[in-house]
């Protein structure tokens, strides 16, 4: 089955970035860059039409800046698990903004409406809560300070275990003013 997603992959310095990708792979065997999904599976359109209709949701929204310092579990029924997120403190509101205005028409299909969003990147995914605590804790122990930029969306096909990026979508730059 295909799927259509929305994710910001964002540019982050590269240390931070190396740290990111490591426990990501080592942790959820996710050997790609960190990422933020802002639209799940549910939307049923041609892949095409999809993207148009990203592109004209994001116009005149600048690149978001934000700033990871905490990580929280987040319970996960769909999988009967528990998630270990990286949170931003700032930026939350201008990606939790971005992801409503994303969600119109036909893509609104693909609102949880069994959980509310949180903009986070996912470090690690874990059967056992104490498990998932014991991770959270210990990153939120190393006093976590990760900054980052939105600057682009992608959108991306999903079939099987094959990903395929269909559009690569920039957020405008502010102007002399802005």
């Amino acid at each position: 089955m295909e799927v259509l997603e929305v994710v910001a992959r964002p540019q982050f310095h590269k240390a931070e970035l190396a740290w990111l990708t490591d426990i990501r792979r080592k942790r959820t065997g996710n050997p790609g860059p960190p990422k933020f999904t802002l639209v799940f599976p549910g939307a049923q359109m041609p892949p095409k039409d999809f993207a148009e209709l990203v592109a004209a949701q994001v116009k005149g929204v600048a690149p978001i800046r934000f700033h990871l310092r905490c990580a929280l579990v987040a319970p996960e029924p769909a999988v009967g698990g528990f998630h270990v997120f990286l949170i931003p403190d700032e930026g939350f509101g201008a990606i939790a903004r971005l992801h409503d205005r994303l969600h119109v028409g036909p893509i609104e299909a693909a609102l949880r409406p069994d959980m509310p969003y949180l903009p986070h990147i996912t470090v690690t995914t874990d059967h056992d809560y104490a498990a998932a605590r014991k991770t959270a804790a210990a990153i939120n122990a190393r006093d976590l300070s990760i900054t980052g930029l939105i600057d682009t969306l992608q959108v991306e096909r999903r079939q099987g275990g094959v990903v395929r990026v269909v559009a690569e979508i920039p957020l405008e730059k502010a102007g002399w003013f802005g």
